[in-house]
């Protein structure tokens, strides 16, 4: 079984896959940490600039998406982890200049098609509930349960802010608002996969609901 859940930076989408499949039993796949992962290791093994991101090689990309080198493990205790050339970098993908280099990676063709293939070959063996922005709309078009994932601009800005301040980066409410309108232009206007309320899936605003709430109103909804 497949579940996806859409939606804006900040929307919560992360967390919410990770406790509904915890929930479930499902593994979790967070398909932006695959965009991460490529930007991170362009940088990191390829010797790339930030500039020669937005003209990646095809090779460059396929090593870094080699199945046998860059590996996810996820445990419903201990959460998802990813792993090149067995050594784990999934801390080092939350970094803020990685935020910038998959900004640039993100809307390019072939970057896009093969990431998308390493998300479909991992589903085929996983009942899986999968987040990230075209999910529903593109990668998983028919999958069993679609939901898309909002709050308002204030909100997710705050929600941003504060997952920022943990990492050591400080920004403040106006800089933060900024970012995460910034961030949903370019969603949504990309030539490629923008970002979009999936046909089929269900809308849920979330401003006023914490975790718990939100992931009751997914399972109340599978379970029906």
């Amino acid at each position: 079984m497949i579940i996806t859940i859409d939606g804006p930076t900040a929307s919560g989408k992360s967390i919410i896959a990770r406790t509904l499949a915890q929930k479930l039993g499902f593994y979790y796949l967070p398909t932006g940490w695959f965009y991460r992962a490529v930007a991170y290791l362009l940088v990191q093994k390829c010797n790339y600039t930030e500039d020669m991101l937005s003209h990646p090689k095809e090779d460059d990309v396929a090593f870094c998406l080699d199945p046998t080198r860059l590996v996810y493990t996820y445990d419903s205790q201990r959460g998802g982890a990813l792993f090149f050339d067995e050594v784990d970098i999934t801390v080092s993908l939350k970094d803020y200049k990685v935020d910038r280099y998959v900004a640039i990676i993100s809307p390019i063709v072939i970057v896009r098609n093969m990431i998308v293939q390493a998300q479909c070959a991992f589903s085929k063996t996983h009942d899986s509930v999968i987040e990230g922005r075209d999910i529903g709309s593109v990668v998983f078009p028919n999958a069993h349960y679609k939901f898309y994932l909002t709050a308002s601009l204030a909100i997710r800005a705050q929600r941003w802010q504060k997952d920022q301040a943990k990492r050591g980066n400080k920004f403040t409410q106006k800089q933060a608002k900024q970012e995460i309108s910034e961030r949903d232009e370019k969603d949504m206007n990309r030539k490629i996969s923008p970002l979009m309320v999936p046909k089929g899936a269900i809308e849920i605003d979330n401003s006023t609901m914490n975790i718990e709430r939100t992931v009751q109103v997914l399972l109340k909804t599978i379970r029906q």
